[in-house]
């Protein structure tokens, strides 16, 4: 089974939602957010394609001032314009400097201004002024178990019925690495392909005991169990080489302590779906980052 790329100039538009839930102890924090996005193939040759990606409009309902920070950060990078591979894997940001350079010159002001009320702005901002002065820390940022994962990753290839790779999710607890076995199932039928993906930590290469002091610190309880449980699916569904859905769960779990639980399914939908009233994109200049 074979899913292709799409090299001529085409407009996909996508309806997002994400949401997360993490709990320590007896704190939660938690948010719902909507997302209409425009991704377009802007550039391609024989290493690398070259994708834009805009959001057009956004809900965020979150339970902390990190998650309204993190919907303006949001309006601010956009559009982002990704380098892949041929496969498709995440290797680069083309407009890097663009973006760091609209901060300096009045976004952080504005920002700033808007958040001068709110304790830990002080700690925000000087934390993105280093992610900005840092282009390698600055892509990592687009790594996670983020809604990016729908779109950038290695789709374009010839697949195996069963088959199984490896993901490491950076500092996806803090400093801490989570590295997952991913296997994935695939079927065809017609011009539809769908990958199901389900996961494992790879227990050779995940840090557990560092985990376990973190742990540790955090409740200052030094006969904790942590036993870490991880629960994962992804489909993905291809229609004639496009993504049409996708609809991804990730669950990482220690009993009576710890929990974090991130969803993101998102659809392909029409020009005239998206919503009436949206913030027009402001064009960047380009400036290669790889990593």
């Amino acid at each position: 089974m074979n899913i292709l790329p799409v090299n001529t100039a085409q407009n996909s538009w996508y309806q997002l939602s994400s949401s997360n839930r993490t709990i320590i102890g007896t704190k939660v924090l938690e948010f719902v957010q909507d997302r209409w996005i425009e991704i377009k193939l802007i550039s391609h040759d024989d290493k690398q394609r070259v994708y834009e990606y805009t959001l057009l409009d956004q809900n965020m309902d979150g339970s902390a001032l990190i998650h309204e920070w993190a919907a303006d950060m949001e309006w601010f990078q956009s559009p982002v314009q990704i380098i892949t591979d041929l496969e498709g894997k995440f290797i680069g940001i083309n407009n890097f400097n663009s973006i760091a350079n609209c901060w300096q010159q009045g976004f952080r002001s504005k920002i700033a201004k808007k958040y001068r009320q709110q304790d830990g702005i002080d700690v925000m901002l000087s934390e993105t002024d280093k992610l900005l002065q840092d282009p390698k820390r600055f892509l990592q940022s687009f790594m996670g178990y983020s809604h990016y994962r729908c779109f950038f990753q290695p789709f374009y290839r010839e697949w195996q019925a069963n088959e199984s790779s490896s993901l490491i999710l950076k500092g996806f607890f803090g400093t801490i690495d989570l590295p997952l076995v991913i296997y994935s199932f695939t079927e065809q039928h017609g011009n539809t392909v769908t990958i199901t993906n389900e996961a494992e930590v790879d227990e050779e290469r995940f840090e557990r005991p560092v985990l376990v002091r973190m742990l540790k610190d955090l409740t200052n309880t030094y006969n904790l169990k942590v036993d870490l449980q991880t629960e994962m699916e992804e489909i993905y569904k291809f229609e004639n080489n496009i993504l049409q859905e996708a609809d991804l769960f990730l669950q990482l779990h220690v009993p009576s302590f710890y929990t974090v639980v991130t969803a993101h399914q998102c659809r392909r939908i029409e020009q005239h779906e998206l919503p009436k009233e949206r913030v027009d994109k402001h064009e960047l200049s380009n400036s290669v980052l790889h990593v």
